[in-house]
């Protein structure tokens, strides 16, 4: 019978144990679906897969882009010949530095210099966009015709000499009449301040029009803010600030 209780006795002084450690445990490590569906409603939203594209006008060189066709980068700037840029510069990186991995991105703002003689800066740039070289501008949108709640994801942030970054997205729909886009929700989120540690943000939308469907939405992170969609010529920020994006995603319902 004594046996029985001592037993029993260790038996329980074990299971406090064993309940003590699994206290202390560490957090066990996230995956996509305790997150955010990132993949189900942004492309490759979760920065995953990045591939290596072939621009037509130069076969035989490669850059680093994020796969799937709906979110671009200002990359293809690093393989313009040696005739135009002294310095070609790639601003996007894939990096194991993630909310959930296998990678995330990394922006990093830089200066590209032309012919010796003009400085041109260039942004680290994620976006819904497409990069026009020979009309030195950027494109912006991509077809989408829901009506989301917000827009969220994780960033860091490490400005250089007092820059900000910048988080937008915005919701558009053609004007056939005015030959524009109109403007259907907005919001944006720009930081000044250093964020060392991934950090969460949702961006309610600000709908200006509840009664119209978007055809189109537009996606930006930058690692400095006074990018210029316009004309690339006119970016304004400062060289070395860097931005960190992961799982982002539309919110559906507040």
């Amino acid at each position: 019978m004594k046996r029985i209780i001592t037993v029993f006795i260790l038996l329980i002084i074990c299971g406090i144990i064993i309940i003590s450690c699994k206290k202390d445990d560490p957090t066990p490590l996230p995956t996509h679906e305790t997150f955010y569906p990132c993949d189900l409603n942004v492309t490759n939203g979760c920065f995953s897969n990045w591939i290596y594209k072939f621009p037509e006008s130069s076969p035989n060189d490669t850059f680093l882009e994020v796969q799937g066709g709906f979110l671009s980068t200002l990359n293809e700037l690093s393989i313009l010949p040696p005739q135009i840029a002294m310095n070609p510069v790639k601003t996007v990186y894939k990096t194991s530095d993630f909310v959930v991995g296998p990678y995330a991105a990394r922006m990093i703002s830089k200066k590209l210099v032309l012919n010796s003689t003009q400085e041109i800066f260039i942004p680290g740039m994620i976006g819904s966009t497409d990069l026009d070289i020979p009309n030195q501008t950027i494109h912006i949108g991509k077809p989408y015709t829901e009506k989301p709640y917000a827009f969220q994801g994780y960033y860091k942030y490490f400005p250089a000499n007092g820059d900000s970054g910048l988080i937008l997205a915005m919701l558009t729909k053609f004007n056939t009449a005015l030959s524009k886009r109109d403007t259907i929700a907005y919001a944006r989120l720009v930081v000044k301040n250093t964020v060392s540690t991934y950090t969460n943000f949702v961006l309610p939308l600000n709908y200006w029009d509840l009664t119209a469907t978007p055809d189109s939405v537009s996606l930006l992170m930058v690692s400095s803010a006074g990018i210029n969609l316009n004309d690339l010529f006119h970016c304004v920020g400062q060289e070395g600030s860097v931005m960190y994006i992961d799982e982002i995603s539309y919110k559906m319902t507040p």
